[in-house]
């Protein structure tokens, strides 16, 4: 089966699918897209995905076009290395961990904290972003809880909830160590002394195969 595979570079949903692709070591052709050139606006974009969202999976005419949805087509196509699990048990707490992360922790760091920053926002309204910074601060208590007693989300291996959940969690430690944030005092500039699990835990997928592959190129200079 020939897949193609549409993202944008930074895009945490785009970043977790396209690390499952290289995590389970499958073959794709990469489409990468120019957001300011409006290339997942296009029409021949819009006619894979009408929301004109990535990322986008085309499996021989078969398009997928949300994160969760392309890692749970992976697992059930490429079912080695598994990262659903094995049991039942291990399926279900890591489905549980992964609409944790998208239920309680996404919002509060990627809408409060993140886009604040990057649209400027958190310069024009300080307080308002350091109430968000606390919501996002409390939403990470629970991720470091876990990794206090285990080494991945769904405990002692890397699951498809570690691949869910790291994007997230990169772009609040870039963008809370941005001038602006660190000026504002939002406590993100350094989560290796605020939350040591959850860095700890970021070291760690450094390591799991096909992560320097997957990295968001435009980050890397």
């Amino acid at each position: 089966m020939a897949y193609d595979f549409y993202w944008i570079s930074g895009s945490p949903n785009a970043w977790r699918a396209m690390l499952a692709l290289e995590y389970k070591g499958v073959e794709y052709v990469s489409h990468r897209l120019d957001p300011g050139r409006k290339e997942h606006k296009t029409p021949e974009f819009l006619a894979l995905n009408p929301r004109g969202t990535v990322p986008v999976l085309n499996a021989d005419g078969v398009v997928i076009a949300e994160s969760l949805a392309i890692m749970a087509f992976l697992e059930s196509a490429h079912p080695t290395p598994a990262l659903f699990g094995e049991t039942p048990v291990e399926t279900g707490l890591i489905w549980q961990r992964i609409f944790e992360v998208v239920n309680y922790v996404r919002d509060p760091i990627e809408t409060g904290v993140v886009r604040a920053i990057s649209y400027g926002e958190a310069i024009k309204d300080p307080e308002a972003a350091r109430v968000a910074a606390v919501v996002a601060t409390t939403s990470l208590a629970w991720l470091e809880d876990i990794l206090k007693r285990h080494p991945y989300l769904a405990g002692e291996s890397v699951s498809a909830a570690d691949i869910a959940a790291m994007p997230i969690l990169q772009m609040l430690g870039r963008f809370g160590a941005k001038p602006e944030a660190v000026e504002l005092g939002l406590g993100f500039d350094n989560l290796g002394q605020t939350q040591p699990a959850i860095s700890a835990w970021l070291d760690r997928l450094k390591t799991i195969p096909g992560y320097d592959a997957a990295y968001p190129p435009h980050w890397r200079g």
